[in-house]
């Protein structure tokens, strides 16, 4: 049993901690409520004297934020829904399929972990020019149609099924896709909800490759629109803050949707072969 001591230091500590990770948030919808005049005064402070939605309503009406909103949902919507159907293959190949030099494409496709991404960004740059896809959604969305990362995690998940659900599938005449869709799929929620939400976060807050390959007002998704609300001289913090405030709530609501099925995923692949 434990003792209420130790539950009540716990829980204070994990209270504490929670406040911190919340203050740079709580900062900055307060900045966004706030006139910019109010935060370049010398009696600047965290606490607005007075709330002003002036930062929102000029973020929409001066800036095609909705298109940009619009690019980041399509982006994201579709390298997830890629990464949905191209990882989970990859992972069914190399958790139940036995083939010779198996665990060296495993091994290859986790040593692209370590290759930064900036290292690419050049010849995939230069790929994406020589197909002509620059300034295009396929050159947002094509090169992340894949990741290691969601392979890996739902490779992990598959090895914790037990192979007598395919010889089951298969003496009922079903082939392999059949048997991921109707046996394997319907057990792994978790694990795709993981490898959703992982991926529908990285690809909303990707700044540096959308930068590189978009040119026109239209196509720039939400990082790149909202680095146009800063400049040389005197940045617009209120509208930075406002566009950010709305860009992060579809991300917040996206974990908040799937919280049970990432913690369950990230868990449940932790377990030897």
């Amino acid at each position: 049993m434990r003792h209420p001591t130790g539950t009540l230091a716990r829980a204070l500590w994990l209270a504490l901690v929670g406040v911190f990770a919340a203050l740079p948030v709580l900062w900055m919808v307060l900045t966004s409520l706030q006139p910019m005049e109010d935060l370049l005064g010398t009696d600047a402070r965290l606490i607005p004297a007075s709330v002003s939605l002036d930062a929102y309503r000029e973020v929409l009406s001066r800036f095609p934020y909705w298109r940009w909103f619009l690019n980041s949902v399509l982006v994201s919507g579709a390298v997830v829904a890629g990464n949905l159907v191209f990882d989970t293959l990859a992972a069914y190949g190399l958790s139940r399929i036995r083939f010779r030099g198996r665990q060296a494409v495993l091994t290859l496709i986790l040593a692209t972990l370590m290759i930064p991404t900036q290292v690419i960004l050049v010849p995939l740059y230069l790929l994406m020019r020589d197909l002509g896809w620059i300034d295009t959604y396929w050159a947002l969305v094509v090169p992340f149609l894949a990741s290691p990362t969601g392979i890996f995690l739902l490779r992990q998940h598959f090895v914790t099924l037990p192979l007598q659900l395919d010889e089951a599938a298969a003496m009922d005449g079903a082939g392999r896709i059949r048997t991921l869709v109707s046996v394997l799929l319907p057990s792994s929620w978790a694990a795709l909800g993981t490898v959703a939400v992982l991926k529908f976060m990285w690809t909303w807050g990707e700044f540096a490759w959308p930068s590189l390959v978009t040119n026109g007002e239209l196509l720039r998704t939400l990082p790149v629109g909202l680095a146009r609300f800063q400049n040389q001289f005197a940045p617009r913090w209120d509208l930075l803050m406002a566009g950010s405030v709305m860009a992060a709530v579809p991300v917040v609501l996206c974990f908040m949707l799937l919280q049970r099925f990432f913690v369950r995923g990230l868990t449940g692949g932790a377990v030897k072969e």
